[in-house]
C-alpha cells in the first residue's frame, strides 16, 4: 500500500520515446535537433516522444512517418537494438522517460532535414561514434548491438569480365 511520502517521490509523468539508428554503408545518421531529444549533446537521433493519445497508432507506423517527415527517408526493417531511461522535463511536466532504439538500414530517399524540427543531420562512420568518447554509452551499445544482429554486407561483386574468345574456329 503506497503512502502519501511515496505518491510524492513518484514521477508526474511517463513518456516513452521511439528513435531509429539509421545505417548506410559503415556510417550511422545523427541528427542536430532543433529540441533535444536523447542526453549526450550534439548526437542525436530521428525520432519522437509518444504521448498519451498515440495509442492508436503503432510504434513502427508512426516512426517510418517520423523519420519520412524529418529526413525524406524510407528505411527498412525496425529492430529493437538499445533502450534506456532518464528523468528530467519533457514539455508535460517533470518525469521518466523510456527512449526506444530501432536500428534500421537506410532504403531510399535523398536526405533533406526538416529544418523546422532539425538543425542539422549527417553520416557518421561508426568506427568515429565507437571510439572512446565518440559518442554517448546509449549510443555506442545501439550501435555494437545492431552491428552484432545485422549480417555483415558481402563483399562488392568485382565487375564481368568478357568471356569472348577471338580467334579462328575449326
Amino acid at each position: 500500500m503506497m503512502t502519501p511520502a511515496d505518491e510524492q517521490t513518484l514521477p508526474t509523468a511517463y513518456h516513452v520515446g521511439a528513435f531509429a539508428l539509421i545505417a548506410h554503408r559503415g556510417a550511422y545518421l545523427i541528427t542536430a535537433p532543433r529540441t533535444p531529444l536523447l542526453p549526450g549533446g550534439r548526437h542525436d537521433l530521428p525520432g519522437f516522444v509518444l504521448s498519451a493519445a498515440t495509442g492508436s497508432n503503432p510504434v513502427e507506423l508512426q516512426l517510418r512517418r517520423t523519420i519520412r517527415e524529418q529526413l525524406s527517408l524510407a528505411v527498412s526493417d525496425l529492430k529493437l537494438v538499445g533502450s534506456h531511461a532518464a528523468r528530467g522535463s519533457y514539455g508535460a511536466g517533470d518525469g521518466m522517460r523510456l527512449n526506444l532504439i530501432f536500428g534500421t538500414e537506410y532504403c531510399a530517399g535523398i536526405l533533406q532535414p526538416d529544418h523546422t524540427q532539425l538543425t542539422g543531420a549527417e553520416w557518421v562512420p561508426s568506427e568515429d561514434l565507437l571510439r572512446p568518447g565518440g559518442a554517448p554509452d546509449w549510443l555506442q551499445g545501439a550501435v555494437r548491438d545492431f552491428e552484432a544482429i545485422t549480417p555483415a554486407a558481402p563483399p562488392p561483386e568485382p565487375a564481368p569480365t568478357s568471356r569472348l574468345r577471338f580467334g579462328r574456329r575449326r
